[in-house]
């Protein structure tokens, strides 16, 4: 039975990847700060017992190296960057929140390598071997430049996703030799409680689509920036 560990998967696309993946019957591995306080996972994990819960703060290295610890070198087919912070205060200039900036850095893009690299050995042992980790059309240097800011200013998300991509795409080069298959996915505009109820799409629409890409070939979309359409996104 393929494994997935997902984490932020307490609320919104996380808490969804969960739900599709267990129903599917994987084992699943719902990561999150606090796991036992969030009311639709408890419940998820009661009904299905493929769901494992665990507590992991991915801005704490002690907290994620726990996590890993944990885990004993367990194979993990598909480990799903999910965890992510979108700061809403201090997002013009001459009002900037640099606290919020550093904390949107150290969530988004620390976090998310500290827990790629705590996991990486994990991810080697499987069969898939895939890393998927969910970024932003926000993060487009292209798209910034050619359709203005859609979504605002929003210094400190933007730049953190932008720094994710590069970061990922140099370990799409780095671990495309060991086997490995790393792809970013810009999710579109959720109906979450970061997407808000305006959004376009409903998790159910954005999830299956990127399960749908992760289900096909690892090596074909190794070192894309897709849509959950799976069309490219321009970086």
């Amino acid at each position: 039975m393929a494994t997935v560990l997902v984490t932020g998967s307490n609320r919104g696309l996380g808490l969804e990847f969960v739900r599709q993946y267990a129903a599917d019957g994987w084992e699943v591995l719902a990561a999150a700060r606090d796991p036992h306080s969030a009311k639709e996972l408890k419940g998820l994990a009661a009904a299905h017992k493929n769901i494992s819960l665990h507590a992991v703060d991915i801005a704490d290295e002690e907290s994620v190296q726990d996590l890993a610890g944990k885990l004993n070198g367990r194979p993990v087919d598909v480990l799903i960057n999910n965890a992510g912070t979108y700061p809403r205060e201090g997002q013009t200039i001459g009002q900037m929140d640099y606290d919020g900036w550093r904390e949107a850095l150290e969530v988004n893009l620390f976090g998310t390598f500290r827990v790629t690299e705590a996991l990486l050995e994990n991810v080697l042992a499987s069969e898939r071997k895939q890393i998927a980790t969910i970024s932003t059309g926000m993060s487009s240097l292209r798209a910034v430049q050619s359709g203005g800011l859609a979504g605002g200013t929003a210094y400190q998300y933007r730049t953190s996703k932008t720094a994710l991509n590069m970061g990922m795409l140099v370990l799409a080069k780095e671990l495309g030799p060991r086997g490995a298959s790393v792809v970013i996915f810009d999710p579109g505009w959720v109906k979450t409680d970061m997407g808000g109820p305006n959004a376009q799409l409903t998790p159910e629409q954005s999830i299956s689509g990127m399960r749908k890409i992760l289900a096909g070939d690892p090596k074909e979309i190794h070192g894309k920036f897709l849509g959950w359409d799976g069309a490219v996104r321009p970086w």
